[in-house]
């Protein structure tokens, strides 16, 4: 019996990694679908996604980010036409530090579209944030985003 090329068994992550990974996929889905018909800014996802943040990130995060000037031009369209805007996150390693048993680091890709009743449009540029995703007991949480 054969054994497979050391390049596919690296590239296969163990349990906990991709329990890691899956934890930074579904709360940066969650941080990046924004509702600006009824969110203030985007900040308010965070709110949302505060299962999968660790309690130093949301303090960070779940602030009131609203200016004297009120949301970015773009942002008011949206929130006109009730759009949704959707975010696709992929999650990879790319050059990240090992992995221990408590600390994941990985590289997150967020695509994101606008949806409405009467239009899906892509929303540009991809955003690429940079991601710390640690276990909080039997759980992994996101610890850190950098962009």
């Amino acid at each position: 019996m054969t054994s497979p090329p050391a390049a596919a068994e690296a590239t296969t992550p163990s349990l906990a990694a991709q329990a890691a990974e899956h934890a930074a996929r579904e709360g940066l889905t969650v941080v990046f679908t924004w509702y600006p018909a009824t969110d203030h800014t985007q900040n308010d996802a965070y709110g949302r996604a505060r299962d999968w943040l660790t309690d130093s990130l949301a303090q960070r995060m779940i602030v009131d980010a609203r200016t004297e000037r009120g949301p970015s031009v773009q942002w008011a369209h949206w929130a006109e036409q009730q759009a949704k805007v959707i975010a696709d996150v992929s999650v990879e390693c790319s050059g990240c530090p090992a992995d221990t048993d408590t600390v994941v680091h990985r590289v997150a890709t967020i695509k994101q579209t606008a949806v409405s009743d009467s239009d899906t449009d892509p929303v540009g540029p991809d955003t690429t944030v940079w991601v710390t995703i640690v276990r909080n007991g039997d759980r992994w949480l996101v610890d850190e985003i950098r962009y």
